[in-house]
């Protein structure tokens, strides 16, 4: 999941990454990464620092101006399954991912 943000301070990015936080297990088990892409502050993939050039193509592959805040839901394709420009219920984010062909096929080799 991509977080565009012009910075850590905004409310939108920081109830975002709250529930995120708050739901930890469902997380971890759909096997998701948070990057996070600022406009100004460290942005980051799970923790690790991006560097500038990372953050930019990012900015341009996914059309997010600094200014704007915006949630992204990539595929394990590499393709966009979900936007938002105000932050998304990780409950919506865990529904839309169950039902995507990759994630059910997990869930099957798991039972």
């Amino acid at each position: 999941m991509l977080i565009f943000a012009p910075s850590k301070r905004i409310p939108v990015y920081q109830q975002q990454v709250q529930m995120w936080q708050a739901d930890r297990a469902n997380v971890n088990e759909r096997d998701l990464k948070l990057v996070e892409v600022l406009g100004t502050g460290e942005s980051r993939v799970d923790g690790k620092f991006l560097s500038a050039a990372s953050v930019e193509r990012l900015r341009q592959q996914f059309g997010v101006p600094v200014e704007e805040f915006a949630v992204i839901l990539i595929g394990k394709d590499g393709t966009e399954k979900q936007r938002s420009q105000t932050p998304v219920d990780v409950a919506v984010l865990f529904r839309t991912i169950d039902a995507m062909p990759m994630r059910q096929q997990e869930m099957r080799s798991r039972q």
